[in-house]
């Protein structure tokens, strides 16, 4: 089944690479990680804007990180996090720790020369990581929005404590504003 779903996602961004705008779901991001781990190179693309609906999960980030540099021509990336989807697609392949190693020690090598615009709903503190690999390898990104959903009881501090954490982050480019906010 699983090499089904993957082999209908490689023929999906096969036949959606001339297009500028996309968007892909939860499954597709997961797909997308299998697909790295496997060692898949997506094709070029000529995307210019991109939106990913994704649980905001570390084993999501590998895929994610793979799929972005075939989009050179990228411009504006919304990431937006949903709460809840099944892992037991891609928890086969791999757990969590072997992931969140690899993501942190792989070089993807790229950079992002016309990114100007990262937005990110429905923040969570999962992807740290990630923020702070967007924040290096976007050159000329002009404005980062992160907006976090204030959970039950949850304390305000904890995103003043992100939100300096964000601040201390390499940036590649000198004119990035981050701007992070919480309902």
């Amino acid at each position: 089944m699983q090499r089904k779903l993957s082999g209908c996602l490689k023929e999906l961004l096969r036949s959606v690479a001339h297009v500028e705008n996309l968007e892909l779901g939860p499954w597709c991001i997961v797909c997308l990680s299998v697909l790295e781990l496997e060692g898949w190179q997506p094709p070029p693309s000529s995307l210019k804007f991109l939106q990913l609906s994704t649980t905001l999960k570390q084993l999501d980030f590998p895929g994610v990180c793979r799929f972005l540099p075939s989009s050179s021509d990228l411009e504006t990336l919304v990431i937006d996090g949903w709460t809840y989807h099944s892992r037991d697609l891609l928890s086969r392949y791999t757990n969590e720790n072997e992931q969140t190693r690899r993501f942190e020690t792989h070089n993807f090598n790229c950079s992002f020369s016309h990114l100007k615009t990262i937005k990110i709903h429905n923040f969570n503190g999962y992807v740290m990581p990630l923020v702070k690999y967007l924040l290096e390898n976007a050159t000329v990104l002009e404005r980062f929005v992160i907006a976090a959903k204030l959970e039950r009881g949850g304390e305000p501090q904890d995103y003043v404590k992100m939100t300096q954490e964000f601040q201390s982050f390499p940036r590649s480019s000198p004119h990035a504003s981050v701007v992070f906010s919480y309902r």
